[in-house]
């Protein structure tokens, strides 16, 4: 049995990227970049008004004799956004600009619009401005060539805009894998089918398939198996030659119809732990097929299942499509004092509510296992860490950020 921290190294240090495509900028919300970017020009590629006013050379507003007027200067026309030849600005005069268009040669300074007033032909301004003021320089975001978005950065509206502004039309991004589904148990049945004495609905299969697709996977495959070893290596076989990552459902402890870890065998999957000192989700199985294809097995009690899904299946989704899978953890006090034993992590399912003293976790009321509603509740996991067996109200501990 390895404790948390050292199977999760594990399963990422598995994970290579599956590859990349190109996606048009509006289909690759959500996706992962395959590449850095770089500038392909200045941002702004030009010198350009913040806001709508008059462009002035700050040399001519010296106050003349009233009090309450800083300068007054001759109008020289307009530029509007997306002028291509500007007029140069001679002293003594102003010239109206907009929002985004190009600053005229020879201004150092844009006077807000609500500062000025026309009068008698001219431009009276009531208000001093220092050098800058108002003006968006030529690369003052990114000069020509520079980093603007790295590899493997989560590709948001904000992304999309960036690259729009550059003028792409599409961009690279990591493929979504494809993912197979195995849940297994004689005594499950699919959800719509009436329920015989002592059967009961696969939660676990329509379940892990959200949080997969959730999690970017671009097709799940979902199969219920009988408690067969020859159904299980069967499926497992056709499971490992499809998809680029495969889960298995139950099956994981030691009783008599707990088939996983021999057909595991079978079929010459490389075990790299098949205990986690963790609860809920002990029972937690992860190697790597002959082909290089990632097999996880979870453990059946549904909170279990999940609980191992976000905390190993998908940091490695996200790995393999490219991404660099950024911390999900937060430090939060502990709302309650908690007993445990010492050799396990506990992740406790609770909410994160912000006090005015910082962040709290506060653990819910069903913790068990096979309780759903429990984590249909909670926003965070709170993390109490392996070698301590009493946690006191106020502790800082940390929460995994569900549902994100």
């Amino acid at each position: 049995m390895i404790g948390f921290a050292e199977a999760r190294a594990l399963v990422l240090a598995a994970m290579k990227p599956l590859g990349r495509e190109h996606l048009a900028l509006e289909q690759a919300a959500g996706r992962y970049l395959a590449s850095a970017v770089r500038a392909p020009h200045a941002s702004p590629r030009f010198d350009q008004s913040m806001m709508d006013g008059y462009a002035v050379r700050v040399a001519d507003l010296a106050s003349p004799s009233a009090p309450d007027i800083v300068a007054e200067l001759a109008p020289a026309g307009q530029i509007p956004a997306g002028t291509v030849r500007v007029p140069a600005l001679r002293p003594g005069s102003a010239i109206k600009v907009f929002t985004g268009g190009r600053l005229p040669r020879g201004a150092d300074a844009v006077v807000m619009v609500e500062h000025t007033e026309l009068v008698g032909g001219r431009v009276r301004i009531d208000h001093t401005v220092p050098i800058g003021a108002h003006i968006r320089r030529a690369g003052e975001e990114f000069r020509r060539g520079e980093p603007v978005l790295a590899a493997g950065q989560r590709v948001t509206p904000a992304v999309i805009g960036l690259l729009a502004s550059f003028g792409r039309r599409d961009v690279a991004v990591g493929r979504r894998p494809r993912v197979a589904l195995i849940t297994m148990g004689d005594e499950l049945v699919a959800r719509g089918k009436s329920l015989a004495p002592g059967r009961i609905h696969d939660a676990n299969g329509p379940a892990l398939a959200a949080a997969l697709t959730a999690a970017g996977a671009g097709r799940v495959k979902l199969r219920l198996v009988r408690d067969s070893r020859a159904a299980l290596r069967r499926a497992l076989a056709t499971a490992i030659g499809s998809a680029d990552l495969v889960v298995t459902v139950g099956g994981a402890s030691v009783g008599d119809h707990d088939h996983v870890e021999a057909v595991r065998a079978d079929l010459g999957i490389r075990e790299r732990f098949h205990r986690v000192a963790i609860q809920p989700g002990k029972p937690n199985h992860f190697g790597i097929a002959p082909g290089g294809t990632p097999v996880f097995g979870l453990p059946g009690n549904p909170v279990s299942a999940l609980v191992a899904c976000h905390l190993f299946v998908r940091p490695a989704l996200l790995r393999l499509m490219g991404a660099e899978p950024t911390p999900d953890t937060l430090p939060v006090r502990l709302a309650e004092p908690v007993r445990k034993p010492a050799e396990r992590a506990l992740f406790l399912r609770g909410r994160l509510e912000i006090r005015g003293d910082g962040p709290w976790g506060v653990p819910g009321p069903r913790q068990g296992s096979h309780m759903l509603s429990g984590l249909t509740e909670a926003d965070i996991l709170i993390e109490l860490p392996a070698g301590v067996t009493a946690h006191h109200a106020g502790d800082v501990v940390l929460a995994h950020v569900l549902n994100q």
